[in-house]
Parts: structure tokens; sequence; C-alpha cells
């Protein structure tokens, strides 16, 4: 005894896939593509910003610590007759250096920054040390980073006599 098979069943035993079966398949993988761009380009971005704003801070912070290694009577004669680098006014870091060109990142270009000082007493005499980092106008980094000015401060004390 002989059973045959129609055309019809004989064509979906083959494994074939139909058209409406590979379009879902493609959109479900585009979905999945999607998702998985949209979540590396959210990823970069974050490290980017990260990463800016560590450098943004290590700028700042350099002018904090130097100033607090020098000691007060540096920051006095500083304020008086400013050599290093110019107060209360903007300067690109690359511009004025505190140290050679050569020890700054290349990406620290894109970065300005102004340097006040003011003498200060209330328990002693003092000089207060501001600093305040952006981003140079019409910058790649401006895109990256989040925060617009970074400021840090400090307080160079008078040794007291003995």
């Amino acid at each position: 005894m002989k059973t045959s098979v129609s055309p019809r069943n004989k064509r979906r035993s083959t494994g074939a896939f139909s058209f409406v079966e590979v379009l879902i398949g493609m959109v479900i993988l585009q979905i999945a593509l999607l998702s998985f761009f949209l979540i590396n380009q959210s990823s970069s971005s974050q490290s980017m910003d990260a990463y800016y704003e560590f450098l943004a801070a290590s700028l700042g912070s350099e002018v904090v610590e130097f100033t607090q290694g020098m000691g007060y009577e540096w920051a006095d004669k500083f304020i008086t007759k400013p050599d290093i680098f110019p107060l209360d006014t903007w300067h690109g870091v690359l511009e004025k250096p505190i140290f050679a060109a050569t020890s700054y990142f290349r990406e620290c270009d894109s970065f300005e920054r102004m340097i006040s000082m003011k003498k200060v007493s209330s328990a002693g005499s003092g000089i207060l040390v501001t600093v305040q980092v952006r981003v140079k106008s019409n910058n790649k980094v401006k895109s990256w980073l989040s925060r617009g000015q970074m400021s840090f401060s400090t307080i160079v004390m008078e040794k007291p006599a003995r």
C-alpha cells in the first residue's frame, strides 16, 4: 500500500521558511542590534564624561596643591607680582602651564582656568586660592562633559610665630 504525499505537504516538510517568518526574524534581530548599539553609545558617553571630569579635576587640584606646597610667603609675594600664571583672567592651560607643557596630556588644551588669590584674616593671616576650570568654547570636549565648570578652593595659612 502506497500513500501519496500532496505537493503542499511535501514543501512544508523540507524545512523552508516562509517570507513572513523571515520578516519577523529580521525585525527581532534589528531590535536586538539597535538596543545593543544604544547601550554601547551610552556607556561610551559616560566613560568619556568621567575621563574629562577627572582631567578637569586634576587641572584644578594642580594649582591648589602647588600653592599649598609653596606656602604662604610665596603666595603673598605672588599676589603682588604674578609671574607663573595670570590672576583673575581666563587662560588656556597649555598657554600658561605651571610645569613644562610636555608634562600635560594633549586634551588639557581643551580647558581653560581662572585663578584668584585674595588675602583673608580671621584667626590668622591666610590667602584664599580659588581655581575655576571650564571647557574652552567651540570644543569637542563640551559635547562629552556634563559639567560646565568646576571650582576648587583652599586657604594657605601663615605659619604661627613660635
